[in-house]
């Protein structure tokens, strides 16, 4: 039997409906994930906590920055398959090995994480940094890697001017996407760019 236009109205917002209903309660279960997640942390240890969505499929996942005596953790959350799982993990710290500049950075309206490493003992290294999100199954895809090796003592002089101008162009890569982006975490001294820090994400939490 033919529809007439009403009809086919009706079962079309009773379609949207029944949608938003099932949006609303998988998001309600994620929160309710999440919320289960962050009472596993000791209350103090959590420096920041912060939902965005990461694996650019319509679902927030949950970054959690916690700092005890020793160093910095990041760690992210999603749900796969109904289940909340850890798909990234790093240190950070005061001491060499540790120091990291972590970001929060959005390209054509979606969010990436920016993670920034000097790796530099005695003139002698490598500056890298990586530009990432993650699929739907919480793998890492990069959008963006550059890096510099970085050798100031066995350089000679033929050659300091080349690697002056390697070095001058990947600060500027580096810094234009640094300005354009959040703070998460930004720890160490950095020789390439002077920066001296000892900062984290303010105590702060965007799970209502």
């Amino acid at each position: 039997m033919k529809k007439t236009k009403f009809e086919i109205l009706i079962f079309i917002c009773m379609i949207l409906l029944g949608l938003g209903c099932f949006l609303i309660a998988t998001k309600n279960n994620q929160y309710n994930f999440f919320e289960d997640i962050l009472s596993r942390y000791p209350e103090e240890n959590i420096a920041g906590t912060l939902m965005v969505d990461l694996t650019h499929d319509g679902n927030d996942e949950l970054l959690v920055i916690s700092q005890d005596a020793l160093e910095i953790t990041l760690e992210i959350y999603a749900i796969i398959d109904g289940n909340p799982i850890v798909i990234y993990k790093d240190h950070a710290s005061d001491n060499h090995a540790g120091w990291r500049w972590y970001y929060l950075t959005v390209v054509d309206h979606k969010n990436y994480i920016l993670q920034y490493t000097p790796e530099i003992w005695n003139g002698i290294g490598n500056y890298h940094f990586e530009i990432f999100s993650f699929n739907q199954k919480g793998q890492k895809e990069i959008l963006e890697t550059q890096e510099l090796p970085y050798d100031s003592i066995h350089t000679s002089e033929d050659n300091k001017q080349d690697l002056l101008i390697k070095t001058q162009n990947f600060k500027a890569i580096y810094e234009k996407w640094q300005t354009n982006s959040i703070p998460l975490i930004t720890i160490g001294n950095d020789p390439l760019t002077g920066d001296n820090d000892n900062y984290v994400l303010e105590k702060k939490s965007n799970i209502e």
